[in-house]
């Protein structure tokens, strides 16, 4: 198909999502106008057999052909119109808008990973080692004088080399602003904090964002696969999945052609990519894809890339392979915390006097060899004691776990204390439900069977409800086959999708609801896009059923009348039955939501997950064990993902040990 019929279909698929109610009350009208007639002719004349069936005859073409007619007109007059309508608004206003959407995500992101409780982590960070990257005077000639860059603004703000980026805290914002060309890698250790620096990178930007300005997008690149997908593709999707009003046509513009307001921001240089986790990328194409995003990247383009230190080393600067350099680019590494910052930090986190001093014992090894001052060096670390061992509103210190298990000496080195934290978490984060919700060895058991699903099944930390059905062998042969087109249609709701158009189809946004098309404003949530498939799952069925069950059970009682004079009966029995069988067809064709519906039962009759998944996860979310990236989830961090897929059935914790040990 050319690229002009699929420009052509994305329009007529969202006149089709989003006609006027009065075309879908005509359209309806005409749908069983025809019968009615046929019925009146019936019923007050005698007919012979032949011109009988000739009367049904011609009120089923009637019925099917009219209403056809009525919404093609509509959808052509609508599309016509969506597209001058489009045209109105200037793509720096698109860009605006998605700057609002953008900075409502992440600053209630921030919230729920409560980044200012009581205040940043503060993390620091040096220049990395200047041999993986460009050398700082070809960043310098580049922004100066390389062709088709912009005219240099403020050169005197940039510093004098890579010794001038180093910084800490909330100064990331004026790091990326001295790096001549605007590009800048984020080297860090496991746990070392980079995502979050990203978050704050992402509020620091927006906050100083001028009207027009490119918007910092920040994404998970876990899921591009680089060998078979352009970044610029990839971005343009996701895109679309995390704020579906992009998928709209875009302004008109001499000599452009993008197909979505997504492309046409990348396209115009609005966008300013935030890649976050490049070390979560295979390693064996981790290079291929550094020169991935090399093709992307134009004169002028800015950009930001985290990935752990040796995993960018490695793909960068391989031992027994072809060397790469992403251009352009300056790179820093982020520091350990030192054990002043911790201090401060878990006793400032700490409720009162009695709180704090639980501490004693674990201030006094920080910044030492021991395992406890090894592993408190990290923020992820530091997180998740705060959240083990400090009190939250209403609780009592001396009712939680003490911090002195920290030091304990059956904790033999930094592994064995971070396997403490990491098990003690979840239990921590779920001390304040209330009760008979859900038991805690419950709730251990669904999230490690959805981190060795993500890990064995999905290969991805995006933990997506469509993709569930996945993880049962039975549905999965069914599922595979269409799995791209509908997880496209459920997760981003855009208008290019391969669903075939039907009269009940063309029926669903007009008589309920999808009125207007996503607001570029509201970005997607995983409850968003489900309600969305569910709802056309469900529209979607109820109008096939709903057509299929006039057009059968009028022509068949038509036909039952005329050769047996009665017996209307079996019209009714067979509008029913087709009506259901044809509903629950569609529901299955147009949507991905009863294959989850399918795989959630299944997995709950076998005590893998609960009945009430979708609440389990925002849960999850709320309480911090998982982490929301737009209209997907993740654990909050990759080694509790695979900590959890790791541990054996039935295992005893760390924690639990060292109870049983005293």
């Amino acid at each position: 198909m050319t690229g002009g019929k699929r420009q052509d279909r994305r329009r007529w698929l969202a006149a089709v999502r989003h006609p006027a109610r009065r075309d879908g009350a005509i359209a309806l009208l005409l749908l069983v106008l025809p019968w009615v007639l046929a019925w009146l002719l019936v019923r007050h004349h005698h007919l012979d057999f032949a011109t009988g069936a000739a009367v049904v005859a011609g009120a089923a073409a009637a019925s099917a052909g009219f209403p056809v007619a009525w919404l093609t007109w509509a959808m052509y007059r609508d599309a016509k119109k969506s597209d001058t309508q489009a045209g109105e608004l200037p793509l720096a206003q698109v860009a605006d808008q998605l700057a609002e959407a953008v900075g409502t995500q992440w600053k209630a992101e921030a919230q729920i990973r409560r980044l200012n409780d009581p205040y940043p982590l503060p993390v620091c960070w040096v220049p990395a080692d200047t041999s993986l990257t460009d050398t700082w005077d070809l960043l310098v000639t580049l922004a100066s004088s390389g062709a088709g860059w912009p005219p240099t603004v403020s050169p005197n703000a940039w510093a004098a080399g890579p010794e001038g980026l180093a910084g800490e805290g909330s100064q990331l914002v004026n790091v990326l602003d001295r790096v001549p060309t605007g590009r800048l890698v984020v080297l860090g250790e496991p746990g070392a904090g980079k995502t979050m620096l990203m978050v704050r990178l992402v509020l620091d930007l927006l906050a100083r964002r001028a009207s027009g300005g490119p918007v910092p997008f920040l994404v998970s690149v876990a899921s591009w696969n680089s060998a078979d997908q352009d970044l610029q593709s990839w971005l343009t999707a996701q895109l679309r999945i995390d704020h579906p009003g992009l998928a709209a046509k875009p302004p008109a513009a001499a000599g452009r052609n993008e197909r979505t307001q997504a492309a046409a921001l990348l396209a115009s240089g609005l966008i300013l990519p935030v890649l976050d986790g490049l070390d979560e990328i295979p390693a064996t194409v981790r290079g291929s894809a550094i020169s991935r995003i090399n093709d992307m990247l134009r004169p002028g383009e800015r950009l930001v890339v985290t990935c752990r230190s040796q995993q960018y080393r490695d793909a960068v600067r391989p031992l027994d392979g072809a060397e790469v350099t992403l251009r352009a680019a300056a790179a820093v590494q982020l520091r350990p915390l030192d054990a002043g910052t911790v201090r401060n930090y878990l006793c400032d986190d700490a409720a009162g006097p009695v709180a704090r001093a639980r501490w004693e014992p674990v201030l006094k090894v920080l910044g030492t060899k021991a395992p406890a001052g090894q592993a408190l060096g990290t923020p992820l670390m530091v997180g998740l004691a705060r959240t083990v061992y400090n009190p939250r509103a209403g609780e009592r210190a001396v009712a939680l776990r003490d911090p002195a298990e920290l030091c304990n000496p059956d904790l033999a080195d930094q592994t064995a204390v971070e396997s403490l934290l990491f098990d003690a978490f979840i239990p921590a984060a779920y001390r304040d439900q209330r009760p008979g919700r859900w038991r805690m060895q419950d709730v251990e058991r669904w999230l490690a069977f959805l981190a060795r699903h993500l890990e064995q099944v999905i290969g991805s930390p995006d933990l997506a409800w469509w993709e569930l059905p996945g993880s049962l062998p039975a549905l999965e042969t069914y599922v595979d086959a269409e799995a791209e087109a509908q997880a496209a249609l459920a997760a981003a709701t855009v208008a290019e999708t391969p669903v075939t158009v039907t009269i009940p189809g063309a029926l669903i946004g007009t008589l309920f609801g999808e009125m207007d098309a996503p607001d570029i404003r509201s970005a997607a949530s995983p409850v968003a896009v489900l309600r969305r498939a569910r709802r056309s799952a469900i529209i979607g069925g109820v109008l096939a059923a709903v057509a299929a069950a006039l057009l059968s059970g009028l022509a068949i009682g038509a036909i039952v009348g005329f050769i047996f004079g009665g017996g209307y009966g079996v019209a009714v029995l067979a509008a029913v039955a087709a009506g259901v069988m044809t509903g629950i067809f569609t529901g299955f064709v147009v949507s991905v939501w009863p294959w989850y519906g399918v795989a959630r039962i299944w997995l709950a009759l076998h005590h893998r997950l609960p009945w009430s998944l979708m609440s389990f996860l925002v849960d999850a979310h709320k309480r911090g064990v998982l982490r929301q990236a737009g209209a997907v989830y993740q654990f909050r961090h990759i080694e509790l993902q695979h900590r959890l897929a790791t541990r054996p059935t039935n295992s005893t914790t760390v924690p639990e040990r060292l109870t049983q040990s005293q």
